[in-house]
């Protein structure tokens, strides 16, 4: 047998390779501000909900979005607390309610381990701020929504209440407007003490629950009755619950976050720093801050310096430690310099090919490059299913032109990829796309006229855009650098205007950008994207692939290499960055994780992710395989930055190998290929086969890829 042949610098043939990304500290500016590429239209079946000031593009998958649709009475977490509009009789305002640990409710058998969810019980409300005003007549409107804050203002005749919600607010916050406050408890209060002079009054209350509130008032007030609490004097009124040391909150009553400001830089490592707006003023200047473990981990000094002897459980993602602070600053290592385009894995980077592994390649190229039609099979109303085919097209390619450097194979894939795109690129597919000027964002045109929440996986309702869309820019990034190479150069002007719409679609990065909501996908609080659009929800937001939203980075980052757009492939790091961080702990469940429930980390992923739950589940089927072939689809380079090798193989021994042997389509595909992840060799097997079946591959899955990436690294 020939000596293996050894790695090449493909990344050096394509492009040059960057020796670590390059510094960048303006990661948060415009693609563009130019027209979205695509027609306008104004209609769309979620009607805008009434605002008080809005005058910027609207967040479709916030943690807010509870507040924008349907009744805008179910809850939104902030975390730790989750707050709501509540139109009980009696009991009409802002209800607040934190839930701990000793109250998750396990199922379906709360005796096994691992359990198949968990959730937190919602509406409890420990204390609602409200005022009697409010009582006889009131109107909620919304308003200044940005991506991390928004403001609800409780209206009536004479005045009103407003508040500001800020992801990891230490105090919920009312100001009243010629309106006197009053605070209600459907627990009930069992006893309401005030504690020192202060610049602002301070009260604790003990609820018949036995948990403890700090109240802090401009103004004087009075224990109602067992339910009530009222003041005189409009002003402002700050509640929290207490944990451990009242005297962090004495330090930063008074100052209140409105909002919250994001910048970064990449320079070797990545950086992101949160600066919190404060209204009003505290004793230390400061206001308290809460963090969640993906964020306290990777604290810089300084801001690691400002904790302070507070925790409350968080709903799903484990303790939340408190900071007297006024911004946070995050550090995060980043994908390796030679994660691009090739295949790659933890275990063994990229070991390069055998002559005899390259010959078996080149027969199945043979095999499938001319089988595969990828302009018909494309052909469909889904920009979903039309995505992952056109990326099974575009990994095809990708084999044909720089690992197999078959000239004549490159040419014709490149050929039947460039008129696939061409539809999509022209806007003629079946269900074209539209930039609809409510929400403001692109969106399928199926199911847009008749509100058909069922089509395209509720694309028009904004629902899993970074997944959608994901595919198309993953796959314009190597159609871009195969006709480099071998073709004429012309996709990437021809295409750019059109990828780079859907890239600020799901990522824009700027409110300088007025067509867009700054990152509707990603939410960097929480250290992941969320996939549910317009639709209200009583567990909030949630996400039941991890793989498909880093797909969808990894595919931006591609995008900035081949454009030569280095701040956009360093924002895509930085995002990659925080979800392997974030993903192995909310997500992903190695043996050692500490932040999900015990009884639960042994399902090894997450299923479904909830604000408030999570369902070891699948939205369309409670197969094993779904559950955890959704957290892999697909395999690329970068899945194993995410899912590192431990990972996968204590997944596999525990999960999954009892169950490959018996599946008979798709999914075992999809099993098989994420086993190169930590058993190159054994899926390499598997792939390169005589006897291998072409059902055993998603429709997304090309089998070429799967071998020359099992092959590549160390199969």
């Amino acid at each position: 047998m020939p000596p293996p042949i050894p790695p090449r610098d493909y990344g050096r043939q394509q492009i040059a390779a960057r020796g670590g990304p390059k510094a960048s500290n303006d990661l948060f500016r415009p693609i563009s501000c130019e027209p979205p590429a695509l027609p306008s239209g104004s209609v769309h079946p979620v009607p805008l909900p009434r605002f008080y000031k809005q005058d910027k593009p609207i967040q479709t998958n916030n943690f807010y979005g509870n507040l924008l649709v349907g009744e805008q009475t179910l809850p939104v977490w902030t975390h730790p607390y989750s707050v709501w509009y509540s139109k009980d009789p009696g009991f009409i305002g802002l209800g607040i309610s934190h839930t701990d640990n000793s109250q998750k409710v396990f199922g379906d058998d709360p005796n096994a381990n691992p359990v198949k969810y968990f959730f937190n019980p919602v509406g409890i409300c420990s204390l609602l701020l409200t005022s009697q005003q409010l009582q006889r007549g009131h109107e909620l409107l919304v308003g200044e929504c940005e991506r991390f804050s928004c403001g609800v203002k409780f209206t009536c005749s004479n005045g009103s209440m407003s508040s500001k919600l800020v992801q990891g607010m230490g105090f919920v916050t009312a100001l009243y407007d010629n309106i006197s406050p009053m605070i209600k408890s459907k627990v009930g209060i069992q006893s309401f003490q005030q504690r020192g002079a202060s610049r602002l009054r301070k009260y604790v209350a003990t609820l018949f629950d036995q948990t403890n509130w700090v109240i802090y008032s401009s103004a004087d007030l009075q224990l109602a009755d067992p339910n009530t609490v009222v003041g005189t004097v409009p002003g402002i009124v700050q509640v929290a619950k207490l944990s451990g040391d009242e005297r962090p909150y004495d330090a930063a009553a008074g100052a209140y976050v409105v909002d919250m400001t994001l910048s970064g830089s990449v320079d070797g490592a990545g950086r992101y720093c949160f600066e919190y707006k404060l209204e009003g003023s505290s004793a230390s200047g400061k206001t308290i801050q809460w963090a969640l473990p993906h964020q306290y981990t990777a604290f810089d000094q300084s801001t690691a310096s400002e904790a302070v002897s507070m925790v409350l459980d968080s709903t799903c993602k484990g303790p939340m430690k408190a900071y007297l602070t006024t911004r946070f600053v995050m550090e995060e290592q980043l994908p390796p310099a030679e994660l691009q385009f090739e295949p790659w894995s933890q275990l063994h980077g990229f070991t390069g090919y055998s002559q005899d592994k390259l010959d078996r390649i080149r027969q199945i190229a043979n095999e499938e490059v001319d089988s595969f039609d990828v302009v018909n099979a494309s052909n469909t109303d889904s920009m979903y299913t039309a995505g992952k085919i056109l990326d099974k097209g575009a990994f095809m390619l990708y084999v044909v032109a720089f690992i197999l450097k078959d000239a004549g194979l490159a040419r014709k894939q490149l050929g039947k990829m460039k008129c696939a795109f061409h539809r999509f690129v022209s806007n003629q597919q079946q269900a074209p796309l539209v930039y609809e000027t409510n929400w403001k964002g692109v969106v399928s045109t199926g199911g847009l006229s008749d509100g058909n929440f069922y089509v395209d996986f509720g694309n028009c309702f904004y629902n899993d855009h970074h997944f959608h869309y994901g595919y198309h820019i993953h796959a314009a990034a190597l159609v871009a650098l195969a006709d480099r190479f071998y073709g004429d150069n012309s996709f990437l002007n021809f295409s750019k205007a059109w990828i780079e719409t859907l890239i600020r679609d799901v990522a824009n990065p700027s409110s300088e950008d007025p067509y867009f909501p700054v990152f509707r996908s990603f939410d960097f609080f929480n250290g992941h994207s969320f996939a549910n659009g317009l639709f209200a929800h009583g567990d909030g937001k949630d996400e039941e692939s991890s793989s498909e939203d880093y797909h969808c980075y990894y595919g931006i980052k591609l995008w900035g290499v081949v454009t030569g757009n280095s701040r956009l492939d360093n924002l895509a790091c930085l995002i990659l960055g925080i979800e392997k961080r974030a993903m192995n702990m909310y997500m992903l469940y190695r043996s050692d994780n500490i932040v999900v429930p015990a009884n639960f980390k042994a399902n090894k992923v997450s299923g479904i992710l909830f604000e408030n739950k999570i369902d070891h589940a699948t939205y369309f089927g409670m197969n094993k395989e779904y559950i955890h072939g959704i957290h892999m689809l697909p395999i690329t380079p970068i899945s194993s930055y995410i899912r590192d090798p431990q990972f996968v193989q204590e997944e596999w021994n525990e999960q999954l190998s009892s169950v490959v042997g018996s599946l008979d389509d798709g999914w075992k595909g999809i099993l098989m290929l994420n086993r190169a992840l930590f058993d190159p060799k054994s899926s390499y097997e598997f792939f390169s086969a005589p006897d291998f079946q072409y059902k055993w591959l998603d429709n997304g899955m090309s089998r070429l890829w799967a071998v020359a990436f099992a092959a590549g690294v160390g199969g």
